[in-house]
């Protein structure tokens, strides 16, 4: 008559189990830690930022900044101008806001002491605007159309996740 140990074998099998779901766990770690270092590495694009916040910016916007940050939760920030006449429906629409701008809304009106080493940052000075503030798909959305020059538009939008 032949004993089985049976207590032995489900033992190492869940001993087995165990070891697999660590090294697992621990490729897993490895490898977020890896995505993060080469994100960090290459930097954050400005094709990471329309990413982030769900459209590429129109084709006519030129003279470009934008700036990300990730302590607690991503943010990222972005100004650009754009012609006098241009209309920002179809930007706002893409990225999921149906809310208009509103005029003389301003979602920035004072400086922010966080914001003081984007020296580009600069939408409290707007002197005639439009903006709006809104909540979709996890994230808040912030922006402004500066109208006080007459030569372009500057668009100031800030977005960070909840």
């Amino acid at each position: 008559m032949q004993v089985l140990n049976v207590g032995a074998q489900s033992g190492s099998g869940a001993k087995r189990f165990r070891l697999l779901a660590a090294a697992i766990l621990l490729a897993a770690a490895l490898a977020g830690i890896g995505l993060a270092v080469v994100s960090r590495a290459r930097g954050f694009t400005l094709a990471d930022a329309e990413a982030f916040i769900g459209a590429r910016l129109p084709a006519e916007a030129r003279d470009v900044m934008h700036a990300t940050r990730d302590q607690f939760g991503r943010v990222v920030w972005l100004r650009f101008a754009l012609p006098p006449d241009a209309d920002l429906s179809d930007f706002r629409m893409a990225m999921g806001l149906v809310t208009a701008l509103r005029d003389g809304f301003n979602p920035f009106p004072a400086a922010n002491y966080t914001e003081a080493d984007l020296t580009w940052w600069t939408p409290h000075t707007a002197q005639a605007s439009a903006g709006l503030h809104a909540v979709h798909a996890g994230k808040v959305y912030e922006l402004l159309l500066d109208r006080s020059g007459p030569a372009a538009l500057v668009v100031y939008l800030r977005v960070y996740s909840l």
